[in-house]
């Protein structure tokens, strides 16, 4: 469950760069073929979990997305409704 949210931001880009025609064709020469596809798995696996140790986990992050929430509710009258100042 832990590695959900990770690996649902990072599959797409990822996914992009061996199977999307024109990108992978620029960086390998050619779109992965299906054989790969247990490789591309388990990249999104390890990115997914260095993604979830470093950035989610963060008490840095953590604390800085408080700070950031705490800034934008002082901004807002409720469910959004800005304030006009």
């Amino acid at each position: 469950g832990a590695l959900a949210f990770p690996m649902f931001i990072l599959h797409g880009p990822i996914g992009q760069m061996f199977y999307k025609k024109v990108i992978a064709k620029k960086l390998w020469g050619q779109a992965m073929p299906r054989s790969f596809f247990p490789v591309y798995l388990l990249i999104c696996l390890l990115g997914s979990h260095i993604v979830n140790e470093g950035f989610v986990k963060s008490k840095r992050v953590a604390a800085f997305s408080g700070r950031l929430a705490i800034a934008l509710a002082a901004r807002t009258d409720g469910m959004l409704h800005d304030d006009e100042s």
